[in-house]
């Protein structure tokens, strides 16, 4: 059934990307020279399962939607949405953030909003002991393309109990979990490109991170595995897809995720 679904989608992207291309219109045109570029965008993508830094947060069909805003000409400062819902509708996500992106580094500043499992989800609380709000302080860096070694830092500022633990006054402090990433481009600028990745994650304070399943853990690899991409042209119309094995050591699973970049 998954297969039928994501056959179907493709094949009315392509027919649509096509439709547009060959029916004629009645509006009055604009060329492409004519066009500004726009401050304002949007993607989408489907996805088998929904994988986040070796944690499966949902292990079904996937929709995602990406809403982003330029703050300035340059396109550097961005501010936007992202959300995912599963198609079993039992998985809702909304995030917000702010992101400084230029050249091979970026900072970003993410409120991550999951309300799975949340019969009322109380969307404007940051209680430290009754939110599900996750503020997620991320980093990245990329070498220049002689050595393009892309290395990840993100540090979990602030959240509610899901990573905090009593300390000795008997106070529920933030464990700040840390999850550190490399990545590297075994093969790129083919048509069909390689990735490999591997992360690690440790609390910054306390006894465990938020990315293991174990009792007591102070450092872990929770994300290894690689990334294939590739183009697939339907009707002259580029289809970005690509294929994640993941392994996490920590917690003992495994997953293959597909996913397609609808636009």
């Amino acid at each position: 059934m998954k297969k039928f679904i994501i056959a179907a989608i493709i094949s009315l992207t392509g027919l649509a990307g096509y439709a547009q291309k060959s029916t004629v219109s009645d509006t009055i045109l604009t060329s492409k020279e004519e066009i500004k570029k726009s401050r304002l965008d949007f993607n989408v993508n489907l996805r088998t399962s929904h994988l986040w830094r070796g944690l499966v947060i949902n292990d079904g069909m996937t929709a995602t939607g990406y809403i982003h805003y330029a703050l300035d000409k340059e396109q550097n400062f961005t501010v936007g949405l992202w959300g995912g819902a599963g198609f079993d509708g039992k998985y809702t996500e909304i995030n917000y953030f702010v992101q400084y992106q230029k050249n091979d580094f970026s900072i970003g500043l993410w409120d991550l909003f999951n309300t799975t499992g949340i019969t009322t989800p109380r969307v404007f609380n940051y209680d430290k002991l009754t939110t599900t709000h996750i503020i997620d302080l991320r980093t990245s860096y990329r070498f220049p393309k002689t050595f393009p070694l892309r290395i990840e830092a993100d540090v979990l500022l602030y959240s509610g109990l899901n990573d905090r633990e009593l300390n000795s006054s008997n106070d529920y402090r933030s464990r700040n979990s840390t999850y550190v990433e490399l990545s590297y481009p075994l093969i790129r600028d083919q048509k069909v490109n390689l990735n490999v990745f591997m992360g690690a994650a440790f609390p910054i304070n306390g006894s465990k991170h938020l990315y293991t399943n174990k009792a007591q853990s102070d450092f872990d690899i929770v994300n290894t595995g690689m990334t294939v991409t590739k183009n697939i042209e339907i009707f002259h119309y580029q289809l970005p897809v690509s294929a994640t094995a993941m392994w996490n050591p920590a917690n003992k699973i495994a997953r293959i995720q597909l996913d397609v970049n609808l636009f």
